[in-house]
């Protein structure tokens, strides 16, 4: 094991490139304006081990086929970071940062807390965890090294029919990644994970969009606000708590369950089918029989959820082929809980004369409607909403 033990300043590089057969990194967000390295990386042979600047890029490469590398790396968090982690058999917890992150993965697992900006990960078999995130921009990832090895990799959507991709997803991340090392694919999306087989939980995030596929495993997500979702599950469920939509969602199951539970203050239209399931809502739905993707043994159902509004609202669009969905409401409450240091919360939660708090202008708009409140409270409440 080589122990290392350098630092740089903040100014030296702009990325972090990590290639190591297998290892467990913890990346943390630090104040001050140095970068700190500890830990050990393994390598046989000398020339097996690259630790360094390299252009705008660190390179901490540990490409021995044996190697297992174990080490922390403290970035100021003033900075938003590229990192990008290429490894078979990985355990990495990034904390407390703002980056572009995006992790290549044989078999592991992610966590990541309490961070700013794009996350991406694939895996042949991997468990991600996320919690307090929010989708911000990044810059441009700086030129790679000048001799970094190039692999041409497609994209997941051009690999063909999901289904026969999920056939296959569990081993292949496995088997290539343990064998090659190189440039990896990047996504401008807020997360984009892919996985052969794993759990995926997600908790108090703020995104613009999130594409998920998972061949084998369980998705959880609670509280927070999502954009664009896009959402394909093969053999798993899929549970939904205080999230609220902010785009059109599109799920997909094979064969599991879906549940949602959305906040009283959610307006979406509601798209449902089932081929082998029921379909439970506590929101009148419209059994369509004629149109749509409909078979012998299973129902579509439509609605509404939620107060109407002028203008285009979000449609939740969800299919399973055997499972149940079932859709229902809670009370609003805060979700947007976490914020970086020194930035207002995205919303505030203004209360009227009465005591009574809202949450969205949606619910302020419905109790000018109801009576509850008055036009001079009501635009009070929505100046201290956009504050």
């Amino acid at each position: 094991m080589a122990k290392v033990k350098q630092t740089w300043p903040i100014t030296a590089f702009d990325a972090v490139g990590i290639r190591a057969n297998q290892g467990k990194f913890v990346i943390q967000g630090i104040d001050g304006d140095e970068v700190i390295l500890e830990g050990d990386f393994a390598a046989r042979y000398p020339r097996n081990l690259n630790l360094g600047p390299d252009g705008r890029w660190l390179k901490l490469y540990s490409t021995w086929q044996h190697s297992d590398s174990q080490f922390t790396l403290q970035l100021p968090k003033s900075k938003i970071w590229t990192v990008d982690i290429f490894s078979g058999r990985t355990e990495v917890k990034i904390d407390n940062l703002q980056a572009r992150l995006h992790t290549w993965m044989g078999k592991g697992e992610a966590q990541i807390e309490n961070c700013r900006g794009a996350f991406s990960v694939t895996s042949g078999n991997a468990n991600v965890r996320m919690k307090h995130f929010t989708e911000t921009e990044t810059p441009a990832i700086p030129p790679l090294p000048r001799e970094e090895h190039h692999i041409s990799i497609e994209e997941p959507e051009s690999w063909g029919d999901w289904e026969e991709w999920a056939e296959w997803g569990g081993e292949f991340g496995e088997k290539f990644l343990r064998k090659f090392f190189g440039e990896t694919g990047w996504s401008d999306r807020g997360i984009s994970i892919q996985t052969g087989k794993g759990d995926v939980n997600l908790e108090d995030i703020d995104i613009k969009s999130c594409y998920l596929r998972a061949a084998r495993g369980d998705v959880r997500i609670k509280q927070g606000r999502i954009g664009a979702l896009d959402m394909k599950i093969v053999a798993g469920d899929i549970g939904c708590e205080s999230c609220l939509p902010a785009g059109d969602w599109l799920i997909r199951a094979n064969r599991g369950d879906v549940r949602l539970s959305l906040p009283s203050d959610t307006a979406a239209r509601l798209d449902l089918t089932t081929r082998h399931g029921d379909i439970q809502s506590k929101t009148p739905l419209v059994r369509v029989t004629r149109q749509g993707p409909e078979s012998w043994h299973g129902s579509r159902m439509v609605g509404t959820i939620g107060a109407k509004t002028e203008g285009k609202i979000p449609e939740i669009d969800i299919t399973t082929l055997t499972g149940d969905i079932e859709i229902k409401t809670e009370s609003a409450r805060s979700r947007y809980s976490y914020t970086s240091e020194n930035e207002q919360p995205m919303t505030t939660n203004p209360a009227s004369s009465t005591g009574a708090v809202y949450h969205s202008e949606l619910e302020i708009l419905t109790a000018l409607s109801d009576g509850k409140i008055n036009v001079g409270e009501a635009e009070r409440l929505l100046r201290e909403l956009k504050k």
